[in-house]
């Protein structure tokens, strides 16, 4: 008997069921990967040409917070731990947008730095209109 289960002669033919298993395993395999695949799209960038780069190349502002609260504007001390409204740097970025409001500016809190300092430094920039505005390392 070439496809029974009990002849008993040793032939047992072709088994389908360990070779649709590894099929549906192959099949899981290429449907979850597929979610997985990242889709690249083009963005519209346009690359300014050499008289408009050096007309509008400029150099972020870099506020710093150190782990003892005190606020560096461009490495120089603007404001103390203990006054939360920050009237000085509030000043220099009035100034700063004024002049361009386009200005990126760069917080660089210290590790240990308190949190509600930082956010004393975000809401100064966010009352100053700071557009564009990042964080570094």
């Amino acid at each position: 008997m070439a496809g029974g289960g009990g002849g008993g002669d040793g032939d047992y033919g072709l088994q389908i069921a360990p070779m649709l298993d590894v099929m549906f395993v192959l099949l899981l395999f290429f449907m979850v990967m597929a979610g997985k695949q990242v889709k690249e799209a083009e963005l519209g960038v346009q690359v300014p040409g050499a008289s408009q780069a050096s007309s509008t190349a400029k150099t972020p502002v870099t506020i710093r917070v150190g782990p003892e609260g005190v606020v560096t504007f461009n490495d120089s001390p603007v404001d103390g731990r203990e006054d939360h409204e920050m009237p000085k740097l509030r000043g220099r970025l009035k100034a700063l947008i004024d002049a361009s409001a386009d200005q990126s500016v760069i917080i660089r809190p210290n590790d240990k730095a308190p949190y509600q300092r930082v956010i004393d430094v975000l809401n100064a920039c966010a009352s100053e209109r700071v557009k564009n505005l990042t964080f570094g390392g």
